[in-house]
């Protein structure tokens, strides 16, 4: 996700009302680009329905399974985008819903020329567009103005895709060798050693529980119910191997599942420090141990590439170009310089398609098998 859209709103208010009209009285066409906005957030919050009893009931599973659509990632960045774009037609008084594709196409073109990159902008007109079909109304981004000025940015503002540092073995065991045995620590191994062994995605990390695990003799298989190309819903079942290094991702998991006594729910969660016990004034205070508090909820994806980001600068390395995604990277990366077959390697990391998975391993298959690297 882009810079300027990563402070998304995890927390929103419960919805007024199902449809296209809330208890308030107005309905999205027309209305104030502000109110815009608060009626996309709540008709974007998923909550899937209780049993059927009336037609109207149905109706609303409908809405709500057509919401599920999209991913809750998706949905978060739709909000986001589609707020900025009512507060920027609230600032020029022009209507949010429905735009018009000179409005949209300003707002694209005013966006591209305040030096956002052309995937924020595909982002935004994605969101205006699902704004307008949800709320029924006829895209305008659909219209050849708003076609037109859209393929003239991405021409004009043409530059290479910033791709994350792969976080492959030689930066990975330096990051692991700069954690320290705390009860932070011990998640942080794990999270980074399982991301890695199954070249997991920062979403698929946040979303592993204790539940989805089997353990055997020679290493752990992961379930994931849902995964980004699993369009059948089957789930999927993925391998930790038993290692023989400090970069065992089965030691790591057990450490961290022992010492913060995890049977149910996620895997890796939320911890807190805990301020020092309070000493009667004038004592002096004796050195204590951290104190910590594991919370019950999921860690989300922003902490994990903070987590990334931390271990790799502790240890020496350019913290700014890691990610959460540098994991998953880094394993593919890794595979590469084993000279493992780029079909094992798909399936490995699960893409769709050996053109995805091209993206990751040009570079790095280039790099170990040049043709001409045994002659110059």
């Amino acid at each position: 996700m882009p810079a300027d859209d990563s402070t998304i709103p995890l927390i929103l208010p419960d919805p007024l009302a199902t449809g296209a009209e809330n208890s308030a009285g107005f309905g999205p066409a027309g209305a104030a680009p502000d109110s815009v906005a608060h009626w996309f957030d709540l008709e974007t919050i998923l909550a899937l329905p209780a049993p059927i009893a009336s037609f109207a009931d149905a109706a609303e599973a409908a809405a709500q399974y057509r919401r599920a659509a999209r991913s809750e990632n998706t949905r978060r960045a739709y909000r986001a985008a589609v707020a900025r774009f009512c507060a920027w037609c609230a600032e020029h008084r022009q209507n949010a819903l429905p735009a018009t594709p000179e409005t949209v196409a300003a707002f694209l073109a005013a966006a591209a020329r305040a030096g956002l990159a052309v995937n924020t902008l595909r982002l935004r007109h994605a969101a205006i567009r699902y704004l307008h079909l949800l709320a029924g109304a006829a895209p305008p981004t659909a219209a050849a103005t708003v076609a037109t000025t859209f393929a003239g940015i991405r021409r004009a503002h043409r530059r290479p895709l910033a791709k994350k540092t792969a976080l492959v073995l030689d930066r990975l065991l330096p990051a692991i060798e700069a954690i320290p045995n705390t009860l932070p620590g011990l998640r942080d191994r794990a999270l980074l050693l399982v991301g890695f062994a199954a070249a997991l995605r920062p979403s698929e990390i946040a979303r592993l529980t204790f539940e989805h695990t089997t353990h055997h003799a020679d290493g752990i298989e992961l379930f994931l119910p849902w995964r980004k190309n699993d369009q059948d819903a089957r789930g999927t079942r993925l391998w930790l191997p038993q290692g023989h290094t400090d970069l065992c991702p089965v030691a790591a998991l057990g450490a961290w599942v022992a010492v913060a006594a995890i049977t149910e729910g996620p895997l890796f969660r939320r911890i807190w420090r805990l301020p020092p016990p309070r000493v009667p004034r004038g004592t002096r205070r004796n050195p204590v141990a951290d104190r910590y508090r594991i919370g019950t909820s999921r860690i989300d994806t922003d902490s994990i590439a903070l987590i990334v980001k931390n271990w790799t600068g502790l240890a020496g390395f350019d913290a700014a170009g890691f990610a959460g995604h540098s994991l998953r990277r880094g394993a593919i990366s890794s595979g590469v310089a084993q000279g493992v077959h780029i079909a094992r390697l798909k399936q490995f990391s699960g893409h769709a398609s050996l053109k995805s998975l091209e993206e990751y391993v040009e570079l790095d298959e280039l790099r170990h098998n040049h043709p001409l690297k045994d002659i110059l």
